[in-house]
């Protein structure tokens, strides 16, 4: 009986981990070099951080997007918050992505958690919108971030490979 019920288990890990992954499509842009621009507007934000968190500032950035990067937040590449990415859901159009162990906060003893939704409006443009909270030293801070990004060209810098 407890082989049995072992076996059943089994299978049900297996047809749950094949099902999540079923759920995760590769976004359909070209890859290589994006412009990438990004506005974060914090709330929560003691004066002495809005200058370092940029509150409100619009920050452009290079990203290179390699073919595996489809699969997982693909223009993170170059951006400052350096997130260990998870993919919940995604299509060929719209993905949406859950950032951990973040590097945005940890100047400040704060650790970082980013839930975002991407969508691509044709394979060279695309936008998402994230919400990120900061959490520690007793604060919580909410921020909004707002993305937008356009394919460049194929090759990217060596700087950015």
């Amino acid at each position: 009986m407890k082989k049995a019920i072992a076996a059943a288990v089994f299978c049900l890990a297996a047809s749950l981990a094949y099902t999540a992954t079923g759920n995760v499509q590769p976004l359909n842009v070209k890859t290589g070099l994006w412009q990438m621009s990004e506005t974060v507007t914090w709330t929560g934000l003691p004066p002495q951080l809005a200058s370092a968190m940029k509150n409100g500032q619009t920050i452009k950035y290079k990203s290179c997007v390699k073919a595996k990067d489809l699969n997982t937040n693909p223009w993170a590449d170059g951006s400052e918050e350096k997130c260990v990415w998870t993919v919940l859901n995604s299509t060929g159009t719209d993905m949406e992505v859950r950032g951990t162990s973040c590097n945005l906060g940890k100047d400040f003893g704060m650790t970082a958690e980013v839930h975002g939704k991407i969508h691509v409006l044709d394979s060279e443009n695309g936008t998402g919108s994230f919400a990120v909270t900061l959490t520690g030293n007793g604060q919580t801070m909410n921020g909004h971030a707002l993305y937008t990004g356009k394919w460049v060209g194929a090759s990217c810098p060596a700087n950015l490979d």
